[in-house]
């Protein structure tokens, strides 16, 4: 065999050689490990503890050695299962990196809500008589309602009143009267400064016979319209 038959196969077996030489540099897996995690519950009003899971990264050529939680408040954790306690409202960027066995890393981030209490909403209405275990109020009386025991944490900067019977009003204090008896859902919806609402709700019953009076406002004074007689024929 001469020389450069032989050099040919040489050449020949050099070249089957690389890409066995590449995949042995490379080590068979081109990438990281994949940080990957459960945020339980992700939306909740504070405070509140979200439970967080990261058993489910994994790492395809080799074991992740290492778990590390930025809870997006300034606050760090290590695991694979870690929990944190929101106190402040917001919205959190929260990141887990994990390391694996060669020292390679892998991140993913998830969104956590933390809201702001929603406001406490209550009311009290005067005047009313206790008949039979229930409060009632005559037709046609003034009724004063009054919202002076909603709360918040901050400032509640709104108050709607539905009357039931097809009125409705704003304000801390109002008044109304129905005409006719009967028993009335009187809504109240409070809204704080962050926009959060609350409803309360509370039953006002109605006795007396259809309205006969002239027609008085809550002040005492008369006014053009007057009712009298069937329902419906206000005048």
């Amino acid at each position: 065999m001469n020389m450069k038959r032989v050099r040919y196969y040489l050449l020949l077996g050099l070249l089957g050689l690389v890409p066995i030489l590449i995949s042995g540099c490379l080590g068979g897996s081109p990438t990281g490990p994949k940080a990957l995690f459960t945020a339980a519950p992700d939306k909740q009003v504070i405070p509140f503890t979200a439970n967080f899971d990261g058993t489910l990264s994994y790492d395809e050529a080799g074991k992740i050695v290492s778990y590390t939680w930025d809870f997006g408040d300034g606050t760090i954790g290590h695991g694979p299962v870690t929990a944190h306690v929101y106190k402040e409202d917001g919205v959190y960027q929260v990141k887990l990196t994990v390391i694996d066995s060669r020292g390679r890393t892998g991140e993913s981030t998830m969104t956590v809500q933390a809201l702001n209490p929603p406001p406490q909403a209550k009311f009290s209405y005067s005047p009313k008589s206790k008949m039979d275990d229930k409060y009632i109020v005559g037709a046609s009386e003034w009724i004063t309602f009054d919202a002076s025991d909603s709360t918040d944490d901050d400032e509640i900067v709104a108050y709607d009143w539905n009357f039931g019977d097809g009125h409705t009003d704003t304000g801390k204090v109002v008044k109304h009267r129905y005409l006719w008896p009967g028993t009335y859902n009187v809504v109240l919806t409070v809204t704080d400064n962050d926009g959060g609402k609350t409803n309360y709700i509370q039953q006002v019953t109605i006795l007396g016979g259809p309205p006969c009076n002239a027609d008085i406002d809550e002040n005492g004074d008369a006014m053009s319209n007057w009712a009298w007689g069937q329902k419906g024929s206000d005048r």
